[in-house]
């Protein structure tokens, strides 16, 4: 199949700039909304479908599965790994058994670690107060 062969240029839609949550069941976006950079975050594959990433350390096993490379096991494998620890990096991921150079080449453009870094900056700004404290 050629570059356009599943839709032609002109039914494609046009980007979506801020996209948010509309309607969501058992957990993942079902509705978006353009433009609304208020509006509630996307939740589960559908984050993929606006190059927003999957963070690996909240997305449930059914939202990983979207995944290239991320079937049913290795999924619960990621949900399971989370008990040794954050994923900080896509190196993390590499303690799943499954996960290779290959598999994790494969997934990092669709993966977003904001929540190990929003926890590390959390206790870098923990740390500096308990210093500031007399």
């Amino acid at each position: 199949m050629g570059r356009g062969a599943l839709a032609p240029a002109s039914d494609r839609l046009p980007p979506c700039a801020d996209p948010s949550e509309r309607a969501a069941s058992g957990g993942h976006t079902r509705r978006v909304a353009c433009g609304d950079p208020d509006g509630p975050a996307l939740r589960g594959p559908a984050r993929v479908l606006f190059g927003l990433g999957i963070d690996p350390n909240t997305a449930d096993a059914a939202a990983l599965e979207a995944l290239p490379g991320v079937g049913p096991a290795r999924a619960e494998a990621i949900v399971a790994g989370r008990a040794d620890g954050a994923y900080r990096s896509l190196a993390d991921l590499g303690r799943i058994h499954g996960f290779g150079p290959v598999t994790l080449r494969r997934a990092a453009p669709w993966l977003a670690f904001a929540s190990a870094a929003r926890e590390a900056d959390s206790l870098v700004g923990d740390r500096e107060r308990s210093r500031e404290e007399p």
